[in-house]
């Protein structure tokens, strides 16, 4: 019965000879690996707003909200141009963990590791929790189902990622491409209305009055606050990196090609969600996200398209865990081989895709949902963190390898990554001390935890292996002296075997 149900579920078990298979081609994989990317402009811009409307600045949100942006964007054009070194330079699979370990040595391994697995956790319990605050927001459902129904949508993307590489990706190309036609429709749209005949006025749009100093201290805080929420939108870039091995050949030029359009995409969706949502005047509801608040405004509530825009808007939001279904069991897989993980997470499953990683990240990500009620706004402080921590780390390990290998055109690499690397420490900085108290401190005590963690495996394993070995010399077998009684009725030919076996273990 148990055979019966898992085919049933994952489909016919595939043989180790068809791996090559399951190579993705360049629109199958934008499809897995970008999810999580596109996701973060459902909640990026707001994440800004926020930060911007619960400060003294509250009448400036708008206004504020478009550096901020500008800045972001250009951070994700140096990240995703620095990325394309680390492809080029380790188009095996493991991306930031294999430039730390190659280049900054086994503690900044260590440390690039935990921050990616904690990202990849967080990945999957921010995304399916906005995901369904995206639909709650029409008022389809009630809001107190929203944990419950993450958890579905955490069970649902398990069971897609088991099936395999690339069915998953078949599988969730549509809802992917759809959030990508309805955002093109939805900035389109707004933009022309703006063009055309402009934008509505918004009675409860703050009145600007005054002025402010651009020097003056508490903005800048406040603009770093902000800044720090936004920099949701970068999680995902990263995640190509770790899996370029599910390529179809050329595999590192399809990766590369793959990051660029990522990056192309993210910076094109934020932008115009930012832009729409200062023109229209948008304020962080609690009961409506801005996402549903611009669709609102440039199609009518109620309409066709606007539940069009807030369906693929919970599609990629829960689609945006299939990047960490992607990394985080590979990256795990390779921990493991190094023996800083359990050595079960290294095994293929039927469907040629590691299972125990997968169900592992299925449960720790739950677990974070139900203990953080699938709240999007509680979760976000825990967000972006590691990944920026590992995007400093990556940058780091490939200066060094420029500056050592100095290959050619080494020095327009170094300064790419180079650039990449004091944007992304600072960044990083700017995270850990605008998040801290709002709940960033649980990432920053899980990292060193999971360090611990790897070097207390690594140690048991050393120990056994030690237990294990065999001696360099003197080494005599061990010597069988066991007891045994044949018990029979007489002495025939079914005897005979019977004692020829005894002795052999006598």
């Amino acid at each position: 019965m148990y055979t019966a149900i898992k085919q049933f579920l994952l489909g016919n078990p595939l043989e180790s000879h068809q791996e090559h298979q399951e190579k993705l081609s360049i629109p199958l994989a934008l499809s897995v690996f970008a999810a999580d990317a596109l996701s973060s402009t459902a909640f990026a811009t707001e994440e800004i707003l926020i930060a911007f409307s619960a400060s003294s600045f509250a009448a400036y949100t708008h206004v504020l909200s478009i550096p901020v942006a500008i800045a972001i964007i250009l951070l994700i054009t140096i990240v995703s141009l620095s990325y394309l070194q680390v492809v080029r330079a380790y188009p095996e699979n493991g991306g930031t963990y294999a430039v730390a370990k190659d280049r900054l040595g086994v503690t900044a391994s260590h440390l690039a590791g935990a921050s990616l697995l904690v990202d990849y956790i967080l990945v999957v319990a921010v995304g399916v929790s906005a995901g369904v605050a995206a639909i709650s927001s029409t008022g389809l459902i009630p809001a107190h189902w929203n944990t419950l129904l993450a958890l579905g949508f955490i069970i649902l993307m398990t069971l897609i990622n088991l099936r395999g590489v690339r069915e998953s990706g078949k599988v969730l190309a549509f809802p992917a491409y759809l959030f990508i036609g309805a955002m093109i429709l939805l900035i389109g749209t707004g933009l022309f209305h703006w063009v055309a005949q402009g934008f509505p006025a918004i009675s409860s749009l703050p009145k600007q009055t005054g002025s402010f100093s651009w020097m003056d201290l508490a903005l800048v805080m406040v603009i770093l606050n902000a800044f720090s929420h936004g920099c949701s939108a970068l999680t995902g870039i990263e995640a190509v990196s770790n899996g370029v091995q599910v390529f179809k050949e050329p595999v590192t030029r399809n990766a590369q090609k793959t990051i660029l359009l990522i990056g192309l995409i993210l910076s094109l969706i934020f932008a115009g969600v930012t832009f729409l949502a200062y023109f229209y005047g948008v304020i962080p509801k609690a009961n409506e996200t801005v996402m549903s608040q611009i669709a609102r405004a440039v199609f009518g509530g109620g309409s066709f398209w606007y539940y069009l825009v807030q369906i693929a808007t919970l599609a990629i939001l829960v689609l945006s865990a299939n990047t960490s279904f992607a990394g985080f069991p590979r990256l795990s897989s390779i921990l493991a081989d190094d023996g800083y993980l359990p050595r079960q997470l290294m095994g293929l499953g039927d469907k040629l895709v590691f299972s125990n990683g997968i169900l592992l990240l299925a449960f720790l990500s739950g677990c974070l949902v139900w203990l953080f009620h699938a709240e999007t706004h509680a979760l976000i402080p825990l967000f972006a963190i590691g990944v920026f921590l590992s995007f400093t780390l990556a940058q780091a390990g490939m200066v060094k390898y420029h500056w050592q290998e100095k290959h050619a055109g080494w020095k327009g690499s170094l300064i790419i990554n180079g650039l990449g690397m004091v944007t992304t420490g600072l960044t990083t900085l700017i995270l850990a001390y605008e998040k801290f108290l709002e709940g960033a401190w649980i990432v920053l005590v899980a990292i060193p935890l999971i360090m611990w963690a790897f070097r207390s495996i690594y140690n048991h394993y050393l120990l056994v292996q030690r237990q294990l070995a065999l001696p360099e010399d003197d080494y005599c077998p061990l010597r069988i002296d066991h007891t045994v009684l044949v018990l029979v009725s007489s002495l025939n030919r079914g005897t005979i075997p019977a004692l020829e076996y005894a002795k052999t273990i006598s």
